[in-house]
């Protein structure tokens, strides 16, 4: 089969099929030269490209789709006009509005899509010095002192002793049942946890280190990264989280002998769907029927999809090194969020921050441009 490098494709969305007829729809151009000219020059294992197969290897191969997908980008830097550089608590989305959490503990409010600054809102939420920030249902929740708040209907912040398993770190996913989070001890190891909002019990396995849970079916999928070494990837399905081995909730966030708790899982209830080495997945997202990852594979960050042990690169993205080391995808009614940390420039902090809705992504950095 004959490929080009320079593909023309119809325009898609992420999340839905926009219903337009052939004829409505433009051509748009999605471009693969200076990825595969990347790979050709940084060639590891002096691999024989020979498109559209880019690479095969005893685990996995990696190709350039037939089916290429159109992503209108969007890069954008965003300063902090308080005191740190970067977010104490990952940023999230309320009312269309991104929400970012900085010391000394005020609120910064993005619209979005326009990433306009809406100090209105901001008046209304910084009326104390917050620590951290969460969306637990429809509700926007912080913490102060030792006090949880509650954002009420008319903007204000009411004391609420709402059950909140987070402490101090990223929510993963929630659903009617389940707030589910993560702890990441490198390679010693990762644990994911489901706590049941029903019975307030709290289930783990191993999951090294997870990013993105995705509900299909009933079914949970948990995809996991870590960076230690060349790299690897897991993607697991739990079809039942209350099958797997339970944990006292006192317990949660903490190494046992010297490892991840996750290890200790005993169940045998979560079943392995892929598990890669020499690559890391950030993140997934749903496109229509089919699921896209973000990889990330010797040196350059795309977005693919993962069928078997075949890796399909459906768009090059910004052809640089986006990387991370503990991120967090959180999936909205109409849009995905991606919050991105890196160690060598802010800890565990956030730095970058990914917002994918339709066909485009905004890439937003924190202060200054990363990972160029």
């Amino acid at each position: 089969m004959k490929t080009s490098l320079l593909l023309t494709i119809f325009i898609s969305t992420f999340f839905c099929s926009c219903g337009q007829s052939k004829s409505d729809t433009p051509n748009i151009i999605v471009n693969f030269d200076t990825l595969i000219n990347r790979f050709k020059e940084y060639n590891y294992e002096n691999d024989t490209i020979k498109l559209p197969l880019i690479y095969k290897g005893d685990n996995y191969k990696v190709i350039l789709s037939d089916n290429p997908i159109f992503v209108n980008l969007i890069d954008t830097v965003l300063k902090n006009p308080f005191g740190n550089k970067y977010p104490v608590a990952y940023s999230l989305i309320f009312q269309d509005n991104l929400i970012a959490l900085f010391e000394p503990g005020n609120f910064v409010c993005y619209k979005i899509p326009s990433l306009e600054r809406n100090s209105d809102l901001e008046r209304k939420l910084n009326t104390r010095k917050f620590k951290y920030q969460w969306l637990l249902g429809n509700n926007l929740i912080a913490q102060s002192d030792n006090q949880t708040y509650v954002l009420d209907a008319d903007f204000k912040w009411e004391a609420s002793n709402i059950i909140n398993p987070l402490k101090n770190q990223p929510k993963l996913f929630e659903d009617d049942k389940y707030i589910i989070f993560f702890d990441c001890h490198g390679e010693w190891g990762g644990t994911v946890y489901f706590f049941n909002k029903n019975t307030q019990k709290t289930y783990f396995t191993e999951a090294t280190c997870a990013n993105t849970i995705t509900k299909r079916d009933g079914k949970y999928f948990v995809l996991s990264k870590l960076g230690h070494m060349s790299g690897s990837s897991e993607l697991k399905v739990i079809e039942n989280p209350d099958n797997l081995t339970i944990v006292d909730f006192n317990k949660t966030n903490k190494t046992f002998q010297g490892q991840a708790l996750g290890y200790s899982d005993t169940s045998k209830h979560a079943k392995v769907i892929f598990d890669f080495y020499d690559l890391q997945t950030f993140s997934s997202i749903p496109f229509a029927d089919k699921t896209l990852y973000l990889v990330n594979w010797r040196q350059r960050t795309f977005l693919a999809e993962i069928i078997d042990s075949t890796i399909s690169i459906v768009n090059p993205l910004f052809n640089d090194d986006l990387y991370t080391h503990r991120p967090v995808t959180t999936l909205y009614d109409k849009r995905a969020l991606m919050n991105l940390d890196f160690y060598g420039i802010a800890g565990e902090r956030e730095v970058t921050s990914l917002i994918v809705e339709g066909n485009k992504l905004i890439r937003i950095d924190w202060n200054e441009k990363h990972n160029r």
